[in-house]
């Protein structure tokens, strides 16, 4: 459940977990770099052109954007996102971004969720923090989803945390909430997902030690 391979920049005495790219979606990273080479290479004949100014300038910015989402890919498939859990919070490393600690009492709830949208069944941890809270980029995945998904899972507009999906990340819900729930001091509810095959399944929060 635990793996502290290349985890030191999250702490002594945390327990962690990598959650890695499914394996369909690593090809994601490598199909963003080929298309910015292409891009890259496109810009010269676009910029010697009769509207080179023009059409040089949308290319670069285009190119910046693409650059950006490539390097986001690539970041989750060589050093993919990791959460710890230790006295101090929940600590979340991106792939490009410093480790962040999430103090507990920031952490207002931790839950398996189920979600269904366009037709496609979707299963969730979400892990909700307490208003004000803005202690990891708005723009990362994680918290970006979470923004996306709060009408569907009863939260306010404003309400912010996190969401790892697992259709995104290979990871079984059940297994990350227990792995929480371990580590997670007694006032912050803990909910397994609906069917949990792992650990002890519940219906609602759980009390633990």
């Amino acid at each position: 459940m635990t793996n502290s391979e290349n985890g030191a920049d999250l702490g002594q005495g945390q327990a962690d977990m990598a959650l890695r790219l499914r394996g369909k979606l690593q090809w994601v990273p490598v199909g963003a770099v080929v298309v910015l080479v292409a891009w890259v290479m496109a810009i010269p004949p676009v910029a010697s052109g009769a509207y080179g100014a023009v059409g040089g300038t949308l290319m670069v910015i285009a190119g910046l954007l693409l650059a950006f989402f490539a390097a986001t890919f690539a970041g989750y498939l060589l050093r993919p996102l990791r959460l710890a859990a230790g006295p101090d919070g929940l600590t979340v490393r991106l792939p490009l971004w410093p480790a962040r600690t999430v103090p507990w009492p920031t952490v207002t709830g931790v839950t398996g969720a189920g979600t269904v949208g366009g037709g496609r069944a979707g299963a969730h941890v979400v892990v909700d923090f307490a208003p004000g809270a803005d202690v990891l980029p708005r723009f990362c995945r994680p918290r970006s989803m979470y923004r996306r998904l709060a009408p569907s899972l009863g939260r306010g507009e404003r309400a912010e945390g996190l969401c790892i999906e697992a259709q995104v990340f290979d990871v079984d819900p059940a297994e990350l909430v227990a792995f929480i729930r371990e580590h997670a001091p007694g006032g912050v509810p803990v909910s397994d997902p609906p069917g949990a095959r792992y650990g002890e399944p519940g219906p609602g929060p759980v009390p633990h030690a």
